[in-house]
């Protein structure tokens, strides 16, 4: 009977802790803005499942965007409705906890149940842009990174497919002495774009994020910069 005392309180014990593990990270998770919740609304944006798609009016191009750590999905909407507005049909599958680390593969699943004629594309924020770094591979037609860079075992120097990074001149989130070294992972013709006077935050709308830099810059002029270099590197009118 001891022993089963002692398993039932081990139980009870590793119980408490996962609830305040997951109490902890629920807390400091960045929640979406209600500017952002708004384009859940719009008749272009579905929840399927655990999925959300964005559908333009003719597409030219799929998406898939990986968030960046402890960021709720629906903060990039805003974002990637200008993507969308542009052509790109955007598919963001929402991860464990908001880490898309949890559950890299979740590009797998949409290719298979949304089967395109289309390019591909990925894009990451942050913590989103180092996953997808794991699963980038020949059915990409481009990778981008915004705020990010590729996890340190993963070469994408070869990689069949584009590279677009784009950073912020006040961003104090990112690691830029590894986003440096991390550099030879790429692709020698990478494109390297620095939005000045922006911040790790305003590429989506979560309000502000602790440790990060000031900006310069209003997030509205951060978040049109970035898309019009988006579209640019993809070359979408």
């Amino acid at each position: 009977m001891k022993v089963l005392r002692w398993a039932f309180r081990i139980i009870i014990g590793f119980f408490i802790l996962s609830l305040i593990g997951l109490a902890m990270v629920l807390a400091l998770t960045y929640r979406a803005e209600p500017l952002a919740l708004q384009v859940l609304d719009q008749p272009h944006t579905q929840r399927v499942g655990s999925l959300i798609v964005m559908e333009p009016d003719e597409a030219v191009m799929n998406l898939v965007f990986y968030q960046g750590g402890l960021v709720q999905t629906e903060a990039y909407l805003v974002f990637l409705e200008g993507l969308r507005e542009a052509g790109v049909r955007v598919f963001i599958p929402r991860m464990p906890l908001n880490l898309a680390i949890l559950n890299r593969h979740a590009i797998e699943a949409i290719y298979r149940d949304y089967p395109s004629d289309l390019p591909w594309v990925a894009m990451g924020h942050s913590l989103g842009g180092a996953t997808l770094s794991f699963v980038a591979d020949a059915r990409l037609e481009a990778l981008i990174l915004i705020a990010s860079y590729p996890a340190s075992s993963e070469d994408l120097s070869e990689g069949p497919f584009k590279v677009l990074s784009i950073t912020a001149s006040n961003d104090e989130i990112l690691n830029w002495d590894q986003f440096q070294e991390t550099r030879v992972l790429l692709p020698d013709d990478t494109v390297f774009i620095e939005i000045e006077g922006g911040n790790h935050a305003n590429f989506a709308h979560y309000g502000a994020q602790r440790g990060d830099g000031d900006p310069t810059i209003s997030k509205e002029t951060q978040m049109t910069q970035t898309i019009e270099h988006i579209l640019r590197f993809l070359e979408i009118d």
